[in-house]
């Protein structure tokens, strides 16, 4: 029977799967860990744009589920441990200070990826802030456009108006003269 070493010495069933899958999710949580670097490096650092907080959130999600499934394996051992050996005895404890020490680590993941969605939420809501505020502009501007249309619109009316008055008094001024004429 294969040993794993996480402060004390055990022996249970299943061993070498578990230290093997456990390992494996070490290794891509590794990876994982330089892949944000290089991300958090790629941007001046504090930004918070909607790219930057993007990227991140997409790192954080691999980490988390890969925490997920090396706390998993971890509850295994956990259970497996105790079975064997009893709650109290000190290899089940070294398992729970594995368990307690993986979910503070999801935790504190689940808790950047919360305040990256905020902030991503925030810089949205800005965002439509802005293109409200532009629209309303450009509505002004097209409604101060066609209130000078209408004005430009009445005043030739007017003329218009004025001009067919004016034909049509002259029009009835001839016909009166007419009928005096003929009278």
């Amino acid at each position: 029977m294969a040993r794993y070493d996480i402060g004390a010495v055990i022996g249970i069933e299943g061993e070498k799967e578990l230290r093997d899958a456990i390992r494996q999710v070490n290794q891509s949580l590794s990876t994982l860990r330089t892949e944000m670097l290089a991300v958090s490096s790629s941007f001046e650092k504090g930004e918070k744009s909607n790219e930057s907080l993007t990227a991140k959130n997409t790192v954080l999600t691999k980490q988390i589920e890969a925490q997920r499934t090396k706390l998993s394996e971890l509850e295994r051992g956990l259970s497996a441990s105790a079975d064997k050996y009893g709650e109290n005895d000190k290899v089940t404890q070294s398992w729970q200070r594995a368990v307690n020490k993986a979910t503070a680590e999801l935790n504190n993941m689940e808790r950047e990826l919360d305040e990256n969605n905020r902030a991503l939420g925030s810089l949205n809501e800005e965002a439509k802030k802005r293109a409200l505020e532009e629209y309303a502009k450009q509505a002004e501007r097209v409604g101060e456009a066609a209130k000078k249309a209408v004005d430009v619109g009445l005043k030739i009316a007017t003329a218009a108006l004025a001009a067919f008055t004016a034909a049509a008094v002259a029009g009835g001024k001839a016909i009166m003269e007419s009928l005096k004429v003929h009278s």
